[in-house]
């Protein structure tokens, strides 16, 4: 009785994995079509930071040569 227990559960177990796998995504694809894309979760939020560190580098560019100008008028 035990055999046939454990037989059924085996097949039982062998199948639910089948399934489980047979249904399941490719993970593989989907990241590397996000890694071609450049899409992920946070991409909004990255392209806004990199805007804002482009204008902040822009502004201190600015304040250095109306510094410099001023320390060169004087």
């Amino acid at each position: 009785m035990k055999k046939i227990n454990s037989g059924i559960l085996l097949i039982l177990l062998t199948s639910m994995t089948s399934l489980l796998v047979a249904c399941s995504e490719d993970n593989d694809s989907v990241k590397s079509e996000n890694k071609t894309s450049g899409d992920h979760v946070w991409k909004e939020q990255t392209d806004a930071l990199k805007t804002s560190k482009d204008v902040a580098k822009k502004l201190q560019d600015s304040l250095n040569q109306q510094q410099q100008k001023l320390d060169e008028s004087h």
